[in-house]
């Protein structure tokens, strides 16, 4: 089955949509934003949609009510014990109006059951579903991994490292990965160049833009280190302008840092 397209969600689907709360919860990370932003001018008729979507995760993100005092709670009960001692007493049901009342709570016992069931279903398959999903590899101290991205990108994976990507990638997703370690990237190339479809790999400290590309990913505790085989790619880091390598380049970004140098 095809995923849906986000041109069609409804409220409640977007605010099951992992990339959709992402940008309401962190409206500082800067490429979920953007993103959201370039596809709200291209299709303004779901602007209602979107800011019902967000007041049902801002609503559902709330803290429960504190708790009632002593008092409050000493005031309750005794408004309570008062009801209580001011009721009639209740006549018991005669035995024919007894089954009948038996079977019917537990009728609605059953079909309340069933329809709880069926919404965390529904809410989990939302959640979690293949549409939905996020890949989530981490490797061992002896173990390297070659994986072929959704978009047929290849990766290799170095031993102690961990990358996260969604499942499926469409035209309405970035291709974008998370990395946590070290890693080889040869990107597939893509005829359109724009900034949403640019291919993009999120580290602690700097996002790499690709096109058609090979290079490699190193993070170390005293920085991260990119290293250009072919193609082109451009660093972006905090208060500085990119950075663009060209094929036999490399650099480090120290962590915690916006500077950078080059590797001989």
């Amino acid at each position: 089955m095809s995923q849906k397209s986000y041109s069609a969600y409804s409220a409640e689907e977007f605010a099951l949509d992992d990339l959709f709360v992402r940008w309401v919860k962190h409206p500082d990370d800067e490429e979920v934003a953007s993103y959201w932003e370039i596809w709200l001018d291209k299709h303004p008729h779901q602007i209602e949609a979107i800011d019902l979507a967000r007041e049902l995760i801002y609503t559902g993100s709330k803290p429960a009510l504190p708790a009632l005092s002593s008092d409050e709670l000493s005031t309750v009960w005794g408004r309570i014990r008062e009801s209580l001692q001011t009721m009639e007493d209740v006549l018991p049901l005669q035995p024919d109006v007894r089954v009948v009342v038996g079977w019917w709570y537990f009728i609605r016992t059953v079909f309340a059951a069933l329809g709880l069931v069926l919404l965390i279903g529904w809410a989990l398959w939302m959640q979690y579903g293949p549409n939905q999903s996020v890949w989530s590899i981490k490797t061992h101290a002896d173990q390297t991994r070659q994986i072929r991205l959704p978009d047929n990108s290849n990766m290799t994976l170095y031993p102690n490292s961990a990358v996260r990507y969604a499942r499926r990638w469409s035209d309405e997703t970035p291709r974008a990965v998370w990395l946590e370690g070290e890693a080889d990237f040869s990107i597939t190339h893509r005829n359109d160049t724009s900034s949403a479809r640019l291919f993009r790999v999120h580290t602690a400290g700097l996002t790499i833009e690709a096109v058609g590309t090979t290079f490699r990913v190193r993070q170390r505790p005293k920085g991260t280190c990119v290293a250009l085989t072919s193609g082109q790619i451009s660093l972006l880091l905090k208060h500085q302008n990119p950075i663009r390598l060209k094929p036999g380049d490399s650099i480090e970004v120290a962590t915690g840092s916006t500077k950078s140098k080059s590797l001989p």
